[in-house]
């Protein structure tokens, strides 16, 4: 369609009535300034940024001077006019620099796709991404993508090819996501290159092999970072996550952790310890530790040391052994895998005793969040006492919703004397059978310092009432109680708290 014809049909469209209500509405966001409008464009990709050229005189050429370019096309019949519409797109801007390139699609044409990326490089793109799904023999992206001087954060996917160094002296993020790496020594000149890191992410990353130049098996071996930690330096590295790779143990771990002084938040997630018997992670500003554990990392001793560390977190089914040196934790987050999974393993009294042992190293924490799965393991280890929270003032139960008649739950909360907020995040309920049920002995927090407790996703059944009605007449400095669910009915539930002080709050 013609550029004119869109304007035919737009006018057409002006001259129909529209409601009042969308009349107040187009005059609002055409009374906003041209850098409100360019930002709200800047969200768009860039083919629906384009059709707005018909919309009036002062929109026909607003959209040259967007700074976020978004291409994206997966249809490999529309790549031709995709390619025509990008490069038209690049041809008629007005504007000297990109802030954010984005290009997504099939590896068709190289040489289409190197010159679009060339040509957004030209304009001193700062934030680029790039995902190409390569149909035939991969092929080598532009050099100068890794020498770009303006380039503070690189996102590659699914690429193949990189270049044996880089110079990015500005780059501070960089995200590389199932892609083919270089040779382990490419890589650590690759890195060198990148003096202002902070923030780094592998994600599915594989090295290529020597010889055949492709991935050598089926199942390739993930990245063993225990080859970066020779030489490399990353003196402003603040973020690092690590997903399916290969950690190193021993004296390569202190070392790469040694090689990140400056290391503040550091996520793994499904990480192998290969044949490690111990790991140890140690870095002197670590604040945030996040773990999800791989089955594959069993048998292995993981140590966790930093004076500084505010937040932990971890999800796994705990086949490794874990052991936190630190008593600044505030905030700790903690879920095992589901009975069921356990049972099957035969694992219940080993993952109860690992996960008595990680609860016991987090005592002085102020928060505390566990699902009810975690409850349950912990049942298994009924013998071993748990400490006293000193410290903590709120518990939050996540991902499904808890049964009131938990023992675990009553031995936990009898530990928690300055409980002061408790949070059902997936609800709560009491099962009819126990129609007499009491909490019993009552914990002494209900008694002198529980002041909120919230309940999530409540939908008013008979089992949830009987577990919520019990809640509100222990708890007797009860001072607000959050509610919120689908089917809520305000009266039911005061009818609960007739007789109470407490305020109850619709979320």
């Amino acid at each position: 369609m013609r550029e004119s014809d869109h304007e035919i049909d737009a006018k057409s469209l002006k001259q129909k009535k529209l409601p009042n209500n969308m009349d107040e509405e187009i005059n609002m966001i055409e009374n906003l300034p041209d850098a409100m409008l360019l930002h709200i464009l800047s969200f768009l990709p860039a083919k629906d940024a384009l059709k707005t050229s018909i919309l009036s005189k002062r929109w026909r050429h607003l959209w040259m001077s967007v700074s976020n370019l978004y291409f994206e096309e997966w249809r490999p019949d529309k790549f031709v006019m995709f390619m025509n519409s990008a490069e038209r797109a690049m041809m008629c801007r007005d504007v000297p620099r990109i802030e954010k390139f984005s290009l997504s699609s099939h590896m068709l044409n190289s040489a289409c796709i190197n010159a679009l990326i060339s040509n957004a490089l030209s304009f001193k793109v700062q934030d680029f991404s790039l995902r190409l799904v390569y149909v035939g023999v991969p092929i080598l992206l532009p050099h100068h993508l890794f020498s770009c001087p303006t380039l503070t954060v690189l996102n590659l996917e699914e690429v193949t090819q990189f270049p044996c160094t880089a110079c990015l002296p500005n780059l501070k993020k960089v995200r590389l996501s199932c892609c083919l790496l270089p040779h382990q020594q490419s890589l650590l000149q690759f890195f060198s290159g990148c003096p202002k890191l902070q923030k780094l992410i592998l994600n599915r990353c594989f090295w290529r092999d020597a010889n055949l130049g492709f991935i050598s098996t089926p199942m390739p071996e993930p990245v063993d970072i225990t080859q970066l930690s020779s030489t490399t330096c990353l003196p402003d590295l603040k973020e690092l996550e690590l997903s399916f790779c290969l950690l190193p143990y021993g004296q390569s771990m202190v070392q790469f952790f040694g090689d990140c002084p400056k290391l503040q938040k550091l996520t793994l997630k499904e990480c192998q310890w290969g044949l490690a018997k111990c790991l140890y992670i140690s870095t002197p500003m670590l604040e945030s530790l996040v773990i999800c554990d791989a089955t594959s990392s069993s048998g292995c001793k993981v140590v966790i040391s930093g004076a500084n560390i505010k937040s932990f977190s971890y999800h796994g089914d705990l086949t490794t052994t874990y052991c936190l040196c630190s008593s600044s934790i505030v905030d700790a987050c903690i879920h095992v895998s589901s009975k069921g999974m356990i049972e099957r393993g035969g694992r219940e009294k080993e993952v109860a005793h690992r996960l008595h042992k990680l609860i016991m190293e987090c005592c002085n924490v102020k928060h505390l969040e566990l699902s009810p799965d975690t409850l349950e393991a912990l049942a298994y280890a009924e013998e071993l006492d748990l400490p006293v929270f000193q410290r903590l003032t709120h518990l939050e139960l996540k991902r499904k919703s808890v049964d009131l008649s938990c023992r675990a739950l009553n031995r936990l909360l009898q530990k928690l004397p300055h409980l002061d907020c408790l949070d059902f995040r997936m609800g709560i309920f009491l099962s009819k059978k126990h129609k007499n049920f009491a909490l019993d002995p009552l914990p002494p927090c209900f008694l002198t310092q529980l002041k909120i407790i919230k309940i999530h996703t409540f939908s008013l059944t008979d089992e949830e009432l009987h577990a919520v009605g019990i809640l509100f007449r222990v708890s007797t400095v009860l001072e607000k109680v959050y509610i919120s669910g689908g089917r809520l009915n305000q009266n039911k539930i005061s009818m609960l708290a007739r007789e109470s002080k407490f305020e109850i709050i619709s979320m």
